[in-house]
């Protein structure tokens, strides 16, 4: 290797599905647009359709190629397949254009398509991001199969929690060496000090005398909302002023969720705010911050709440507990239990001197762990590591 290639940036090039408003879009937006740039030179390709962040980590000096990966006509229809074949040949030409050093993809499909695709291309480097537990692929003939294949030509994959890697270990088949721990992070700077807090609360309709718990999920059925508002019912006996405040795109069971809120006569408790942009914002309009999951793999929101210094209230599901410490910053509860969540909440509701230390433990414990700073480090020194063995 000359002294050229030593002083020459690695170019990482990162697969995701999209650049919608997730956690682990988010993430790599934040991994993207901090990366040393005198190092690194890097681009997401979104393998479906771009989403709000493009705009964002544009913004930053990130290119970003979209393509059309999907079925467009029907499972059965010979056009999809056609489809597939002719975006998985762009995908490959553009690899090979490109030549990235590494190429790194994040979520099922699209780590499945890149690392395909890189490793025919010739990449040195192929990383995989788990980020969530594997239930998805229950119940599927293919999902499985494919990503032991994969596998085989992977040459890292990284977890974001013990619970991915235990998971991992015990769905796949894969070499444990090859699986290597990086916990998420968080500005911790941006959610102490976001821009436009002071009016949010006046915005969302909340009376000042009114407890808020913020509830920052997608409505999907695994992140437990028909538990809170079981929850919701107990707690409006003792405490019917608190507001709960659900944050994220509807995938379908709003609906239900508010036909379920109108039979208990809830209406009042509930605010469904959609997607939003401004959570640092947001966080600062909560007391407390609930999350409810059936299955998580590592939480951002819980990283969150932990940054704008609110006591959380997780299920002990994935890597929630890694996250909260029971009892110092925040309660952990058991999934699918109304009765333990609506108690842990009104733990909470009836201490406020318990909610500011949980919240001012949390903070630290963010900062000591799950600083932005600390994922960055990590990230460039695993990114170094790779290439210097293979270089060796």
């Amino acid at each position: 290797m000359n002294s050229e290639d030593k002083n020459r940036k690695i170019k990482i090039l990162y697969f995701i599905g999209s650049l919608q408003l997730g956690g682990a879009e988010r993430q790599l937006a934040e991994l993207a647009t901090r990366l040393d740039k005198t190092r690194f030179d890097v681009e997401i390709c979104c393998i479906a359709q771009g989403g709000p962040l493009v705009k964002f980590v544009e913004h930053h000096g990130v290119p970003v190629r979209i393509f059309n990966f999907y079925l467009v006509r029907g499972k059965l229809n010979p056009y999809s397949y056609f489809h597939l074949i002719r975006e998985l040949w762009r995908i490959y030409r553009y690899i090979k254009k490109s030549r990235p050093d590494i190429v790194h993809a994040f979520l099922y499909t699209a780590y499945i398509v890149g690392i395909a695709c890189a490793r025919v291309a010739g990449v040195p480097v192929t990383i995989a991001s788990r980020r969530s537990l594997g239930y998805f692929k229950d119940n599927t003939l293919f999902k499985q199969p494919l990503e032991n294949i994969i596998n085989k030509f992977t040459n890292y994959v990284l977890v974001n929690s013990e619970a991915v890697k235990q998971d991992v270990l015990r769905r796949e088949k894969i070499d444990p060496q090859k699986i290597h721990l990086i916990y998420n992070g968080v500005d911790i700077q941006r959610f102490q000090h976001p821009a436009n807090a002071g009016d949010i609360r006046t915005k969302l309709g909340i009376p000042d005398d009114c407890v808020t718990i913020g509830v920052v999920a997608n409505l999907i059925p695994y992140k437990g909302h028909t538990e809170l508002i079981e929850s919701a019912r107990i707690i409006k006996n003792e405490f019917p002023q608190t507001r709960f405040v659900c944050v994220g795109r509807d995938s379908g069971i709003k609906p239900k969720l508010e036909s379920l809120i109108h039979n208990y006569h809830l209406e009042e408790m509930f605010i469904f705010t959609g997607d939003r942009t401004d959570i640092p914002e947001l966080m600062q309009a909560f007391d407390i911050v609930a999350l409810a999951s059936y299955e998580e793999g590592f939480s951002n929101v819980i990283l969150e709440a932990m940054a704008s210094g609110k006591p959380v209230v997780a299920t002990n599901v994935g890597g929630n507990p890694e996250a909260v410490v029971h009892g110092k910053t925040g309660l952990i509860v058991p999934p699918r239990s109304p009765q333990a969540l609506a108690d842990a909440l009104l733990r909470l509701l009836k201490d406020p001197q318990l909610r500011s230390t949980l919240g001012k433990n949390g903070l630290e414990r963010a900062r000591k762990l799950f600083s932005i700073e600390h994922l960055i480090e990590n990230m460039q020194n695993f990114y170094l590591s790779a290439m210097k063995k293979r270089n060796n």
